[in-house]
């Protein structure tokens, strides 16, 4: 077991070991442990002289590397990070300030009327000494009733995570991580903390390089690759995953979505050195709380990856066909949400479970299988989405018009698609869905039908619905 798994404290033991060694590598350039810890230092320093010390703090999470040394100062001060999408859109801003009860934001942006702090690296770079807030960051996730929910993770629930990452695994300060995900989705953190709790450098593609994301390995010497499957399944369609493209790679983990055998074969042949793990965890467990170590010797052909089995110290139980979860990892809530936090958590003797909303089953081995959600979120690229929150979305443009909006699956990905009754204008209803939500929200298309069908039993046929894409 690591002496302190408290992501600062970490960061801040690999900055002083390890003080030239890169940390970040973005856009061509490299930026060492010392400059970066200075950096977030001076951030850091900055919070406090403004009074903002243990706060919640909003910032632009754009891939930048003033977005990195503001994450470790937000923390380094005693606070908690609060990422908005680059995206946007305000609206929907407003709303997560709103629940989040936020009053300061750091970056060259104004948001709102945040008190507004400049992310520089100048002044004073002397190590804080804050008392820190328990809670680490806030993550919003898609909600079915037409609004973001604010996951608030605490600090405790991250050096659980740490601690595990840490203990079953071998990371080096020679390795080189990938950073494919968008620091508004909590699987970011794994990467950001994991690799400098070793000393490692965190490799952060920009620009078109994500869609490279191969290519980009080969160039960086990746050696730790962490990646949502729906990126496998992009780079297998652009054939980049040919055999033993990416050498370097000695350990490989997959999150966010379901994973399927055919996708782990690709993957195998191109990392043919590679440790490879299947990761399942909610952002109400911190970022994984599960994980099936895959063995190449038994791989199948067809079907999903198992799941796994519970970190060390978690829980997991199937109650009438739902997963539910337990342990350090588990999140306090959604804030400014009592409501949905009773919806899914509950006190059962004692001890606190997390509803997650999937399906799942355990075998005779102990070990999970994903089958499903029980309701109608589904993954897109890794992000949680509520179909629903599309038509929420819509409700107010429609006049009470009646829409649904459907995923389906199109070579391996999940695209949204909304079905509105009645003839509407479909580019300004698009453009005003930019206004108010997420690019990967927005469906491929809304689509304009003189009725809704049903079944004999009277419920909406969303089979019929979909059938109409493919038969006009």
């Amino acid at each position: 077991m690591v002496s302190t798994t408290d992501p600062i404290h970490l960061f801040e033991q690999a900055a002083e070991r390890w003080s030239s060694r890169p940390a970040l590598r973005l856009g061509g350039k490299s930026i060492t442990y010392q400059e970066l810890d200075a950096w977030s230092n001076a951030i850091a320093q900055r919070i406090i002289a403004r009074g903002h010390e243990g706060s919640r703090i909003a910032f632009v999470a754009e891939k930048q590397a003033g977005s990195y040394a503001t994450i470790l100062g937000i923390l380094k001060a005693g606070g908690s990070y609060v990422p908005l999408s680059p995206d946007g859109p305000i609206d929907r801003w407003a709303a997560m300030i709103d629940k989040a009860g936020l009053c300061v934001s750091i970056g060259e942006q104004r948001i709102a009327d945040l008190d507004r702090i400049d992310p520089g690296a100048g002044g004073d770079t002397t190590r804080p000494k804050s008392r820190p807030h328990d809670e680490a960051y806030v993550l919003f996730t898609s909600g079915s009733t037409g609004g973001p929910k604010g996951v608030s993770v605490s600090r405790s629930n991250l050096a659980a995570y740490l601690n595990h990452q840490l203990t079953v695994n071998d990371f080096k300060e020679t390795d080189r991580f990938t950073q494919f995900f968008a620091l508004t989705f909590d699987l970011s953190v794994h990467d950001l903390f994991v690799c400098w709790s070793v000393g490692a450098c965190l490799c952060v593609p920009t620009g078109n390089e994500l869609m490279r994301a191969v290519a980009f390995a080969q160039e960086e010497g990746i050696t730790v690759w962490f990646s949502v499957p729906s990126l496998l399944i992009l780079q297998q369609r652009m054939r980049a995953l040919g055999p033993a493209v990416l050498p370097n790679v000695r350990k490989a983990f997959f999150c966010g979505e379901a994973l399927t055998w055919p996708v782990v074969h690709a993957f195998a042949r191109a990392a043919p050195g590679a440790d490879l793990v299947n990761l399942y965890g909610p952002t109400e467990a911190t970022i994984a709380i599960i994980g099936y170590a895959i063995d190449r010797g038994r791989m199948t052909a067809e079907g999903m990856v198992p799941i796994g089995q519970p970190f060390e110290g978690a829980s997991a139980r199937v109650v009438e066909g739902e997963l539910e979860l337990t342990g350090p990892q588990l999140a306090q809530g959604y804030v400014g949400d009592q409501p949905a936090t009773d919806r899914s958590f509950r006190t059962d003797r004692g001890v606190r479970w997390y509803r997650t909303g999937d399906r799942a089953r355990m075998d005779d081995q102990h070990i999970l299988h994903y089958l499903g959600r029980l309701d109608d979120q589904v993954k897109i690229m890794g992000h949680r989405v509520e179909p629903a929150e599309v038509d929420a979305a819509l409700a107010p443009l429609l006049g009470g018009a009646h829409t649904i909006t459907l995923p389906r699956v199109e070579g391996g990905a999940i695209r949204l698609y909304t079905f509105v009754l009645g003839e509407v204008d479909q580019p300004r209803l698009m453009n005003e869905l930019r206004r108010t939500l997420p690019s990967y929200m927005l469906p491929e298309r809304i689509i304009s039908v003189d009725r809704m069908p049903v079944t004999a039993h009277g419920k909406l046929d969303r089979k019929a619905l979909l059938d109409r894409l493919d038969h006009g």
